[in-house]
């Protein structure tokens, strides 16, 4: 088994825990040695999920210490906070990022993965797509041929992207969001949950609805999720 170090402690790790530990009753692939987060658990120690106990290894620090290879995974659901971490974990060479594919996942052999993907449970990548470095595919979501996501993208649970769609770096789909064939998707883009994208979004625009369209965003709201 090969050993990962998880990087963060919210929803988006635990549920990774959990497709690990289901992917390793199939196929022992990875061991997870613990986490690192900026803040300690309360009970100093780890995190619980299932039955696993996740042993808290320290903040940033105990990762840019490192000297010999360590394999990281980013388990951040934020595009510009995966990004904010990847550029500064990468300072360190000993830090590696493999990408993981989990449980029932469909891939075709032709599609190209960049580094630090993370492709959950019943997602569906179909022949031909191209994806980026930390690419984020949550469960269920799928991506029908000649797809091109770009660095950081994240796919929310049951995203659905017709044939080719491509989808500009940092963008933020929401759960359940639909988007037809052809459709050209910005950079840092977010898209509210349920939305049906039928038109090319420009770059930094958020949007939602049926069909989607630009929305204004309360100060101080990072989401639409």
């Amino acid at each position: 088994m090969t050993n990962l170090i998880l990087a963060g402690s919210g929803g988006c790790m635990r549920e990774l825990v959990w497709q690990i530990a289901e992917q390793n009753k199939v196929s022992s692939l990875w061991n997870i040695a613990g986490y690192v987060d900026c803040n300690e658990p309360e009970n100093g120690s780890g995190i619980t999920v299932g039955e696993s106990i996740i042993p808290y290894l320290g903040n940033d620090d105990y990762l840019m210490s490192k000297k010999e290879p360590v394999n990281v995974v980013i388990c951040v659901g934020a595009p510009h906070l995966r990004r904010k971490l990847a550029q500064k974990y990468r300072s360190n060479p000993a830090i590696r990022f493999p990408s993981l594919v989990l449980g029932d996942v469909k891939v075709c052999g032709d599609v190209h993965m960049g580094t630090g993907c993370i492709v959950s449970m019943d997602a569906r990548i179909s022949t031909n797509v191209i994806l980026g470095d930390f690419v984020f595919m949550n469960t269920g979501s799928m991506v029908c041929h000649d797809g091109i996501l770009g660095d950081f993208v994240t796919l929310s649970p049951d995203v659905k992207l017709a044939g080719a769609v491509k989808v500009g770096s940092g963008s933020d789909i929401g759960m359940g969001t639909k988007v037809i064939q052809g459709i050209c998707i910005g950079e840092n883009v977010v898209a509210g949950a349920g939305s049906v994208i039928v038109r090319d979004i420009p770059a930094g625009s958020k949007v939602a609805g049926v069909p989607a369209g630009d929305i204004a965003v309360k100060a101080g709201s990072d989401s639409l999720r």
